[in-house]
């Protein structure tokens, strides 16, 4: 660790052996007027010492709504020396009454050099009883990846939209997985971003007079952000797995699929300034179903134009991208996010 690196944001210094000692010793010294909360244990791995001050920081906000032992695990793999460190902290907030304080504990570990093979039973021996274990994986996948980890992970959250190889990415993480033989929940940042343009467009299909748009679909037009195709390719496989499409083949800068029913079905990515997926618009050739981001607010603008000039349109929640936000969605979500397991046999062919 450099001598000039300030680890006072990560709390007090603590022998890593004696972490429960001195997490026991630091709530004896409140007098009663601060009571403990703890319903998860959330860890977040990160790499390099500069996401340290930013993960405390969100730690702080998020525990004033979720409770919980929060471990940040910083590796710094190309550290001059390898050492392990550990520091102990408390958030603190009033409780609506303002009469007594709700505090989370907070461990923050380093470790730096050749350690990563002491990530896991150092976490494993700092968690806060048998309650679940919610992991946070910032960034990219190593390889290998240290399988142990996830023997104790019962969600593994992590954002696709941000590796710079997707495709490897996904082919290590399952490599990993099917080798541990792991049965954890797999949360994609990425997916979540998905979730309100997909409930927008799924809603437009309970109308009985808009089906036939999805038997006779000829073209899907989506425009996205540039830098998050990854989220648009995800959303295809949605789509894609819930139309029982198959056999994608490139197509310019997009795809060609086959339809159930033996037809081509054409999807467009077309990547424009923007929010994540701005516009989603499926058509049979007479009929269309568009849906599009307000530029006013958070919301989606929804069209469904029929034969005989029938025009409907609907305006629904778009929901917040926000990473903040998109993470306490997934952790109070509890979704298995079987579909998107679905989606994911599809994505790989799109990579």
């Amino acid at each position: 660790m450099p001598d000039n690196f300030d680890t006072s944001a990560l709390g007090v210094p603590v022998e890593v052996g004696a972490i429960s000692k001195e997490l026991k010793k630091l709530w004896e010294t409140t007098g009663g007027t601060q009571t403990r909360a703890s319903l998860i244990n959330f860890a977040v791995y990160f790499r390099g010492l500069a996401g340290s001050a930013d993960n405390t920081k969100f730690i702080s906000e998020f525990t004033r709504q979720h409770a919980c032992r929060a471990l940040l695990i910083c590796h710094e793999p190309d550290a001059t020396q390898d050492k392990v460190s550990a520091f102990i902290n408390a958030h603190c907030h009033l409780t609506r009454a303002g009469a007594k304080q709700i505090c989370c504990e907070q461990v923050s570990l380093l470790f730096e050099g050749k350690t990563v093979g002491r990530i896991a039973n150092t976490v494993f021996a700092n968690l806060d009883s048998d309650l679940p274990l919610y992991l946070w994986w910032q960034g990219e996948f190593p390889d290998p990846i240290d399988e142990t980890l996830w023997a104790r992970v019962d969600r593994l959250i992590y954002d696709s939209q941000s590796w710079a190889n997707p495709k490897e990415q996904f082919r290590r993480l399952r490599t990993s997985l099917e080798g541990a033989q792991a049965n954890l929940v797999l949360c994609d940042l990425n997916w979540a971003r998905t979730l309100h343009v997909r409930q927008a467009l799924a809603q437009m299909f309970d109308h009985s007079e808009n089906i036939g748009i999805l038997s006779g679909l000829k073209k899907v037009t989506i425009a996205h952000a540039p830098e998050y195709r990854s989220t648009a390719l995800l959303f295809t496989s949605w789509l894609a797995a819930q139309l029982k499409l198959s056999a994608p083949k490139a197509d310019g800068s997009g795809f060609t699929f086959n339809h159930v029913d033996g037809h081509a079905v054409a999807v467009e990515l077309r990547a424009e300034p923007g929010r994540s997926i701005s516009v989603c618009e499926l058509c049979d050739g007479t009929n269309t179903v568009r849906v599009y981001r307000d530029q006013q607010g958070d919301f989606f603008r929804v069209e469904v134009r029929l034969a005989g000039e029938q025009t409907y349109s609907h305006l629904l929640p778009a929901g917040s991208n926000s990473t903040s936000d998109l993470l306490l969605w997934e952790i109070g979500g509890g979704s298995r996010h079987k579909i998107y397991h679905k989606a994911l046999l599809i994505i790989d062919s799109l990579l």
